[in-house]
């Protein structure tokens, strides 16, 4: 069936790292068509601008002649019809670098983000259009969320669907499992130590716990692309897939396999709380410019609590293992000075330009919305069910959410009516936990509200001697990679690309702290390090360091406090 947008996608010689791209365009009524390729792909929050990866653009007629096509901006191109109401756009896209929101081909496989190498029509995203792909000839499967329609064709409802649906072509082993006769398909490209069974029953019971909370499924069918790398990880969730990266040799390791099945769990939330559930600013999308919004402390700081809250409730996690997963968001915010200069609404809003743009100093200047908003979603879900008598829980929250969205999917959330759901279940006001906690940058009582559940935070650092910095070594040589802000080594005047020689006359070749254990608290040591070629000594006062927490159930814990706990972790 011929459609208003017809995409074909081949790899005449995918060793070069290139796709060769067609788009028929059909029902024309404008002698000026604005092509455009997005800056940025959903649910990756920085603009990535690439249409620098396409080359070769042309234009031609229904009858073959060359039509007139210009560049006028970074990312539109500009056709003259001359009233032809049909044409056809031809070019060429370099993909060679492969992450979960970037595109990769080679002699193995191609792994295309649609956002990335499919351009459309100012006025057209809202058309039906079809994807034929024409694979290399050594390639025999095809992994995407898209419908299927026909041999290697595909369609999407609109551009937004279709930007949302990668596509995975290779030779990847593909993994299937069933509930309720809708069909889960695990792909996964590359070599791995993996064991089919168990992947099969673990994916299953992550999908299976939260279709049971939402009470249903809202697609057809479901993709998972698993690329198993030498190094890496993360994850980008989708309409009705996800695309994931793991060390392809870690299967076998208990602690990142839980990880991992964490991100799994992280990814398939998404599709409720992100895809359907959202930011009110969140679409439609806006491709050509940055789409703000404070809402991703709920987006995706919700999703990064309950990732790991169902793989406790499904079985993958007992409660210790679970407790190690707080441990780690807990450390990542409540150690660092970051917690004190952006707030978590700051956060969200200014991701464009700094949570994908870490540097040396981001741990002292900023939060993460994922890490903040879930500890504040923590102290929520146990105000509500502290104040509820263990009647209500964020839970119900994440439920009415959901109902508002079936109610009228057109519609993204506020942060007001957050509030008043949370409200609605708490029985009480909450405009001063939205202010401190979200709009402000007062400390996080979270301890406190650990405390309610029966839970302790212990620093396991406090007769530890370190200068709080992040090093790196390097041919013998030790480099100062980051300085943390309430440290002894901020406090010296340490920095970023600093060369640690010696301590008090002894030479540094590794571990620099092991000397450290010579000292007590207080002492003060003297510092070489060379700075850009120049020797230069710093005198630190051994501070106490940065506290390291690490969570457990409080020994003669109540029948209150257990019954929080139960609340929180069983549901």
């Amino acid at each position: 069936m011929l459609h208003s947008i017809n995409y074909t996608i081949s790899f005449a010689n995918p060793a070069t790292h290139y796709c060769e791209i067609e788009i028929n365009f059909n029902k024309i009524s404008s002698d000026k068509v604005t092509l455009f390729l997005p800056v940025w792909t959903p649910g990756s929050y920085m603009v990535r601008e690439f249409a620098r990866q396409v080359q070769n653009v042309q234009a031609f007629s229904a009858s073959g002649k060359n039509l007139a096509i210009c560049k006028t901006r970074k990312n539109h191109w500009l056709v003259e019809t001359n009233g032809e109401d049909s044409f056809t756009v031809k070019y060429k896209v370099y993909c060679n670098e492969l992450t979960v929101r970037t595109s990769e081909i080679n002699d193995e496989h191609a792994f295309i983000n649609c956002s990335n190498v499919f351009m459309s029509a100012k006025g057209m995203e809202n058309e039906k259009c079809s994807v034929k792909v024409n694979p290399h000839s050594s390639w025999k499967s095809i992994s995407t969320g898209l419908e299927k329609t026909g041999d290697n064709l595909y369609e999407a409802d609109n551009y937004d669907v279709l930007a949302d649906s990668p596509i995975e072509i290779g030779n990847q082993n593909i993994l299937e499992f069933e509930i309720l006769g809708t069909k889960h398909f695990i792909c996964l490209y590359g070599r791995g130590n993996y064991d089919e069974e168990t992947l099969v029953k673990d994916f299953k019971r992550i999908a299976e716990i939260q279709i049971n909370f939402f009470g249903g499924m809202p697609y057809k069918h479901y993709t998972y692309i698993c690329h198993l790398v030498e190094k890496g990880g993360g994850g980008l969730e989708h309409l009705n897939s996800f695309a994931v990266q793991f060390p392809r040799w870690s299967f076998t390791d208990d602690k990142s396999y839980k990880q991992f099945l964490g991100l799994v769990s992280h990814e398939f939330f998404h599709l409720w709380n992100v895809k359907r559930i959202r930011p009110l600013e969140l679409g439609p999308f806006d491709y050509d410019n940055e789409n703000y919004t404070f809402g991703l402390w709920e987006a995706e700081g919700w999703t990064s609590i309950y990732d790991n809250i169902f793989i406790r409730r499904c079985g993958v996690l007992d409660n210790k293992g679970y407790y190690e997963f707080i441990e780690k968001e807990v450390n990542d915010i409540m150690r660092f000075q970051g917690r004190f200069n952006q707030t978590l609404l700051e956060s969200s809003y200014d991701t464009w330009i700094k949570y994908y743009r870490q540097d040396e100093n981001s741990k002292n200047s900023t939060v993460s919305y994922y890490t903040k908003g879930a500890l504040v979603a923590l102290m929520l879900n146990i105000e509500i069910i502290t104040s509820s008598n263990c009647e209500k829980s964020l839970d119900d929250a994440l439920k009415t959410l959901w109902e508002d969205y079936k109610k009228d999917p057109s519609k993204g959330f506020t942060n007001e009516r957050i509030k008043e759901i949370c409200e609605e279940l708490a029985g009480k006001d909450l405009s001063e936990f939205w202010d401190k906690y979200l709009a402000g940058l007062d400390e996080l009582p979270l301890f406190n509200y650990l405390q309610k559940a029966g839970l302790q935070a212990v620093n396991t650092r406090e007769n530890h001697l370190t200068f709080d910095i992040e090093i790196n070594q390097t041919s013998g040589k030790v480099i100062v990679a980051k300085v943390f802000e309430g440290g002894s080594g901020y406090t010296a005047g340490l920095n970023n690309g600093d060369e640690i020689i010696a301590i008090n006359d002894v030479r540094i070749e590794k571990d620099y702290d092991k000397i450290l254990k010579n000292y007590k608290l207080n002492d003060e040591v003297k510092v070489l390090i060379n700075r850009k070629g120049f020797m230069r000594e710093f005198n630190i006062i051994l501070t106490p360091a940065i506290p390291l927490y690490e969570i457990s159930e409080i020994e003669n814990m109540t029948d209150g406090q257990r019954k929080v706990l139960n609340k929180w972790l069983l549901g």
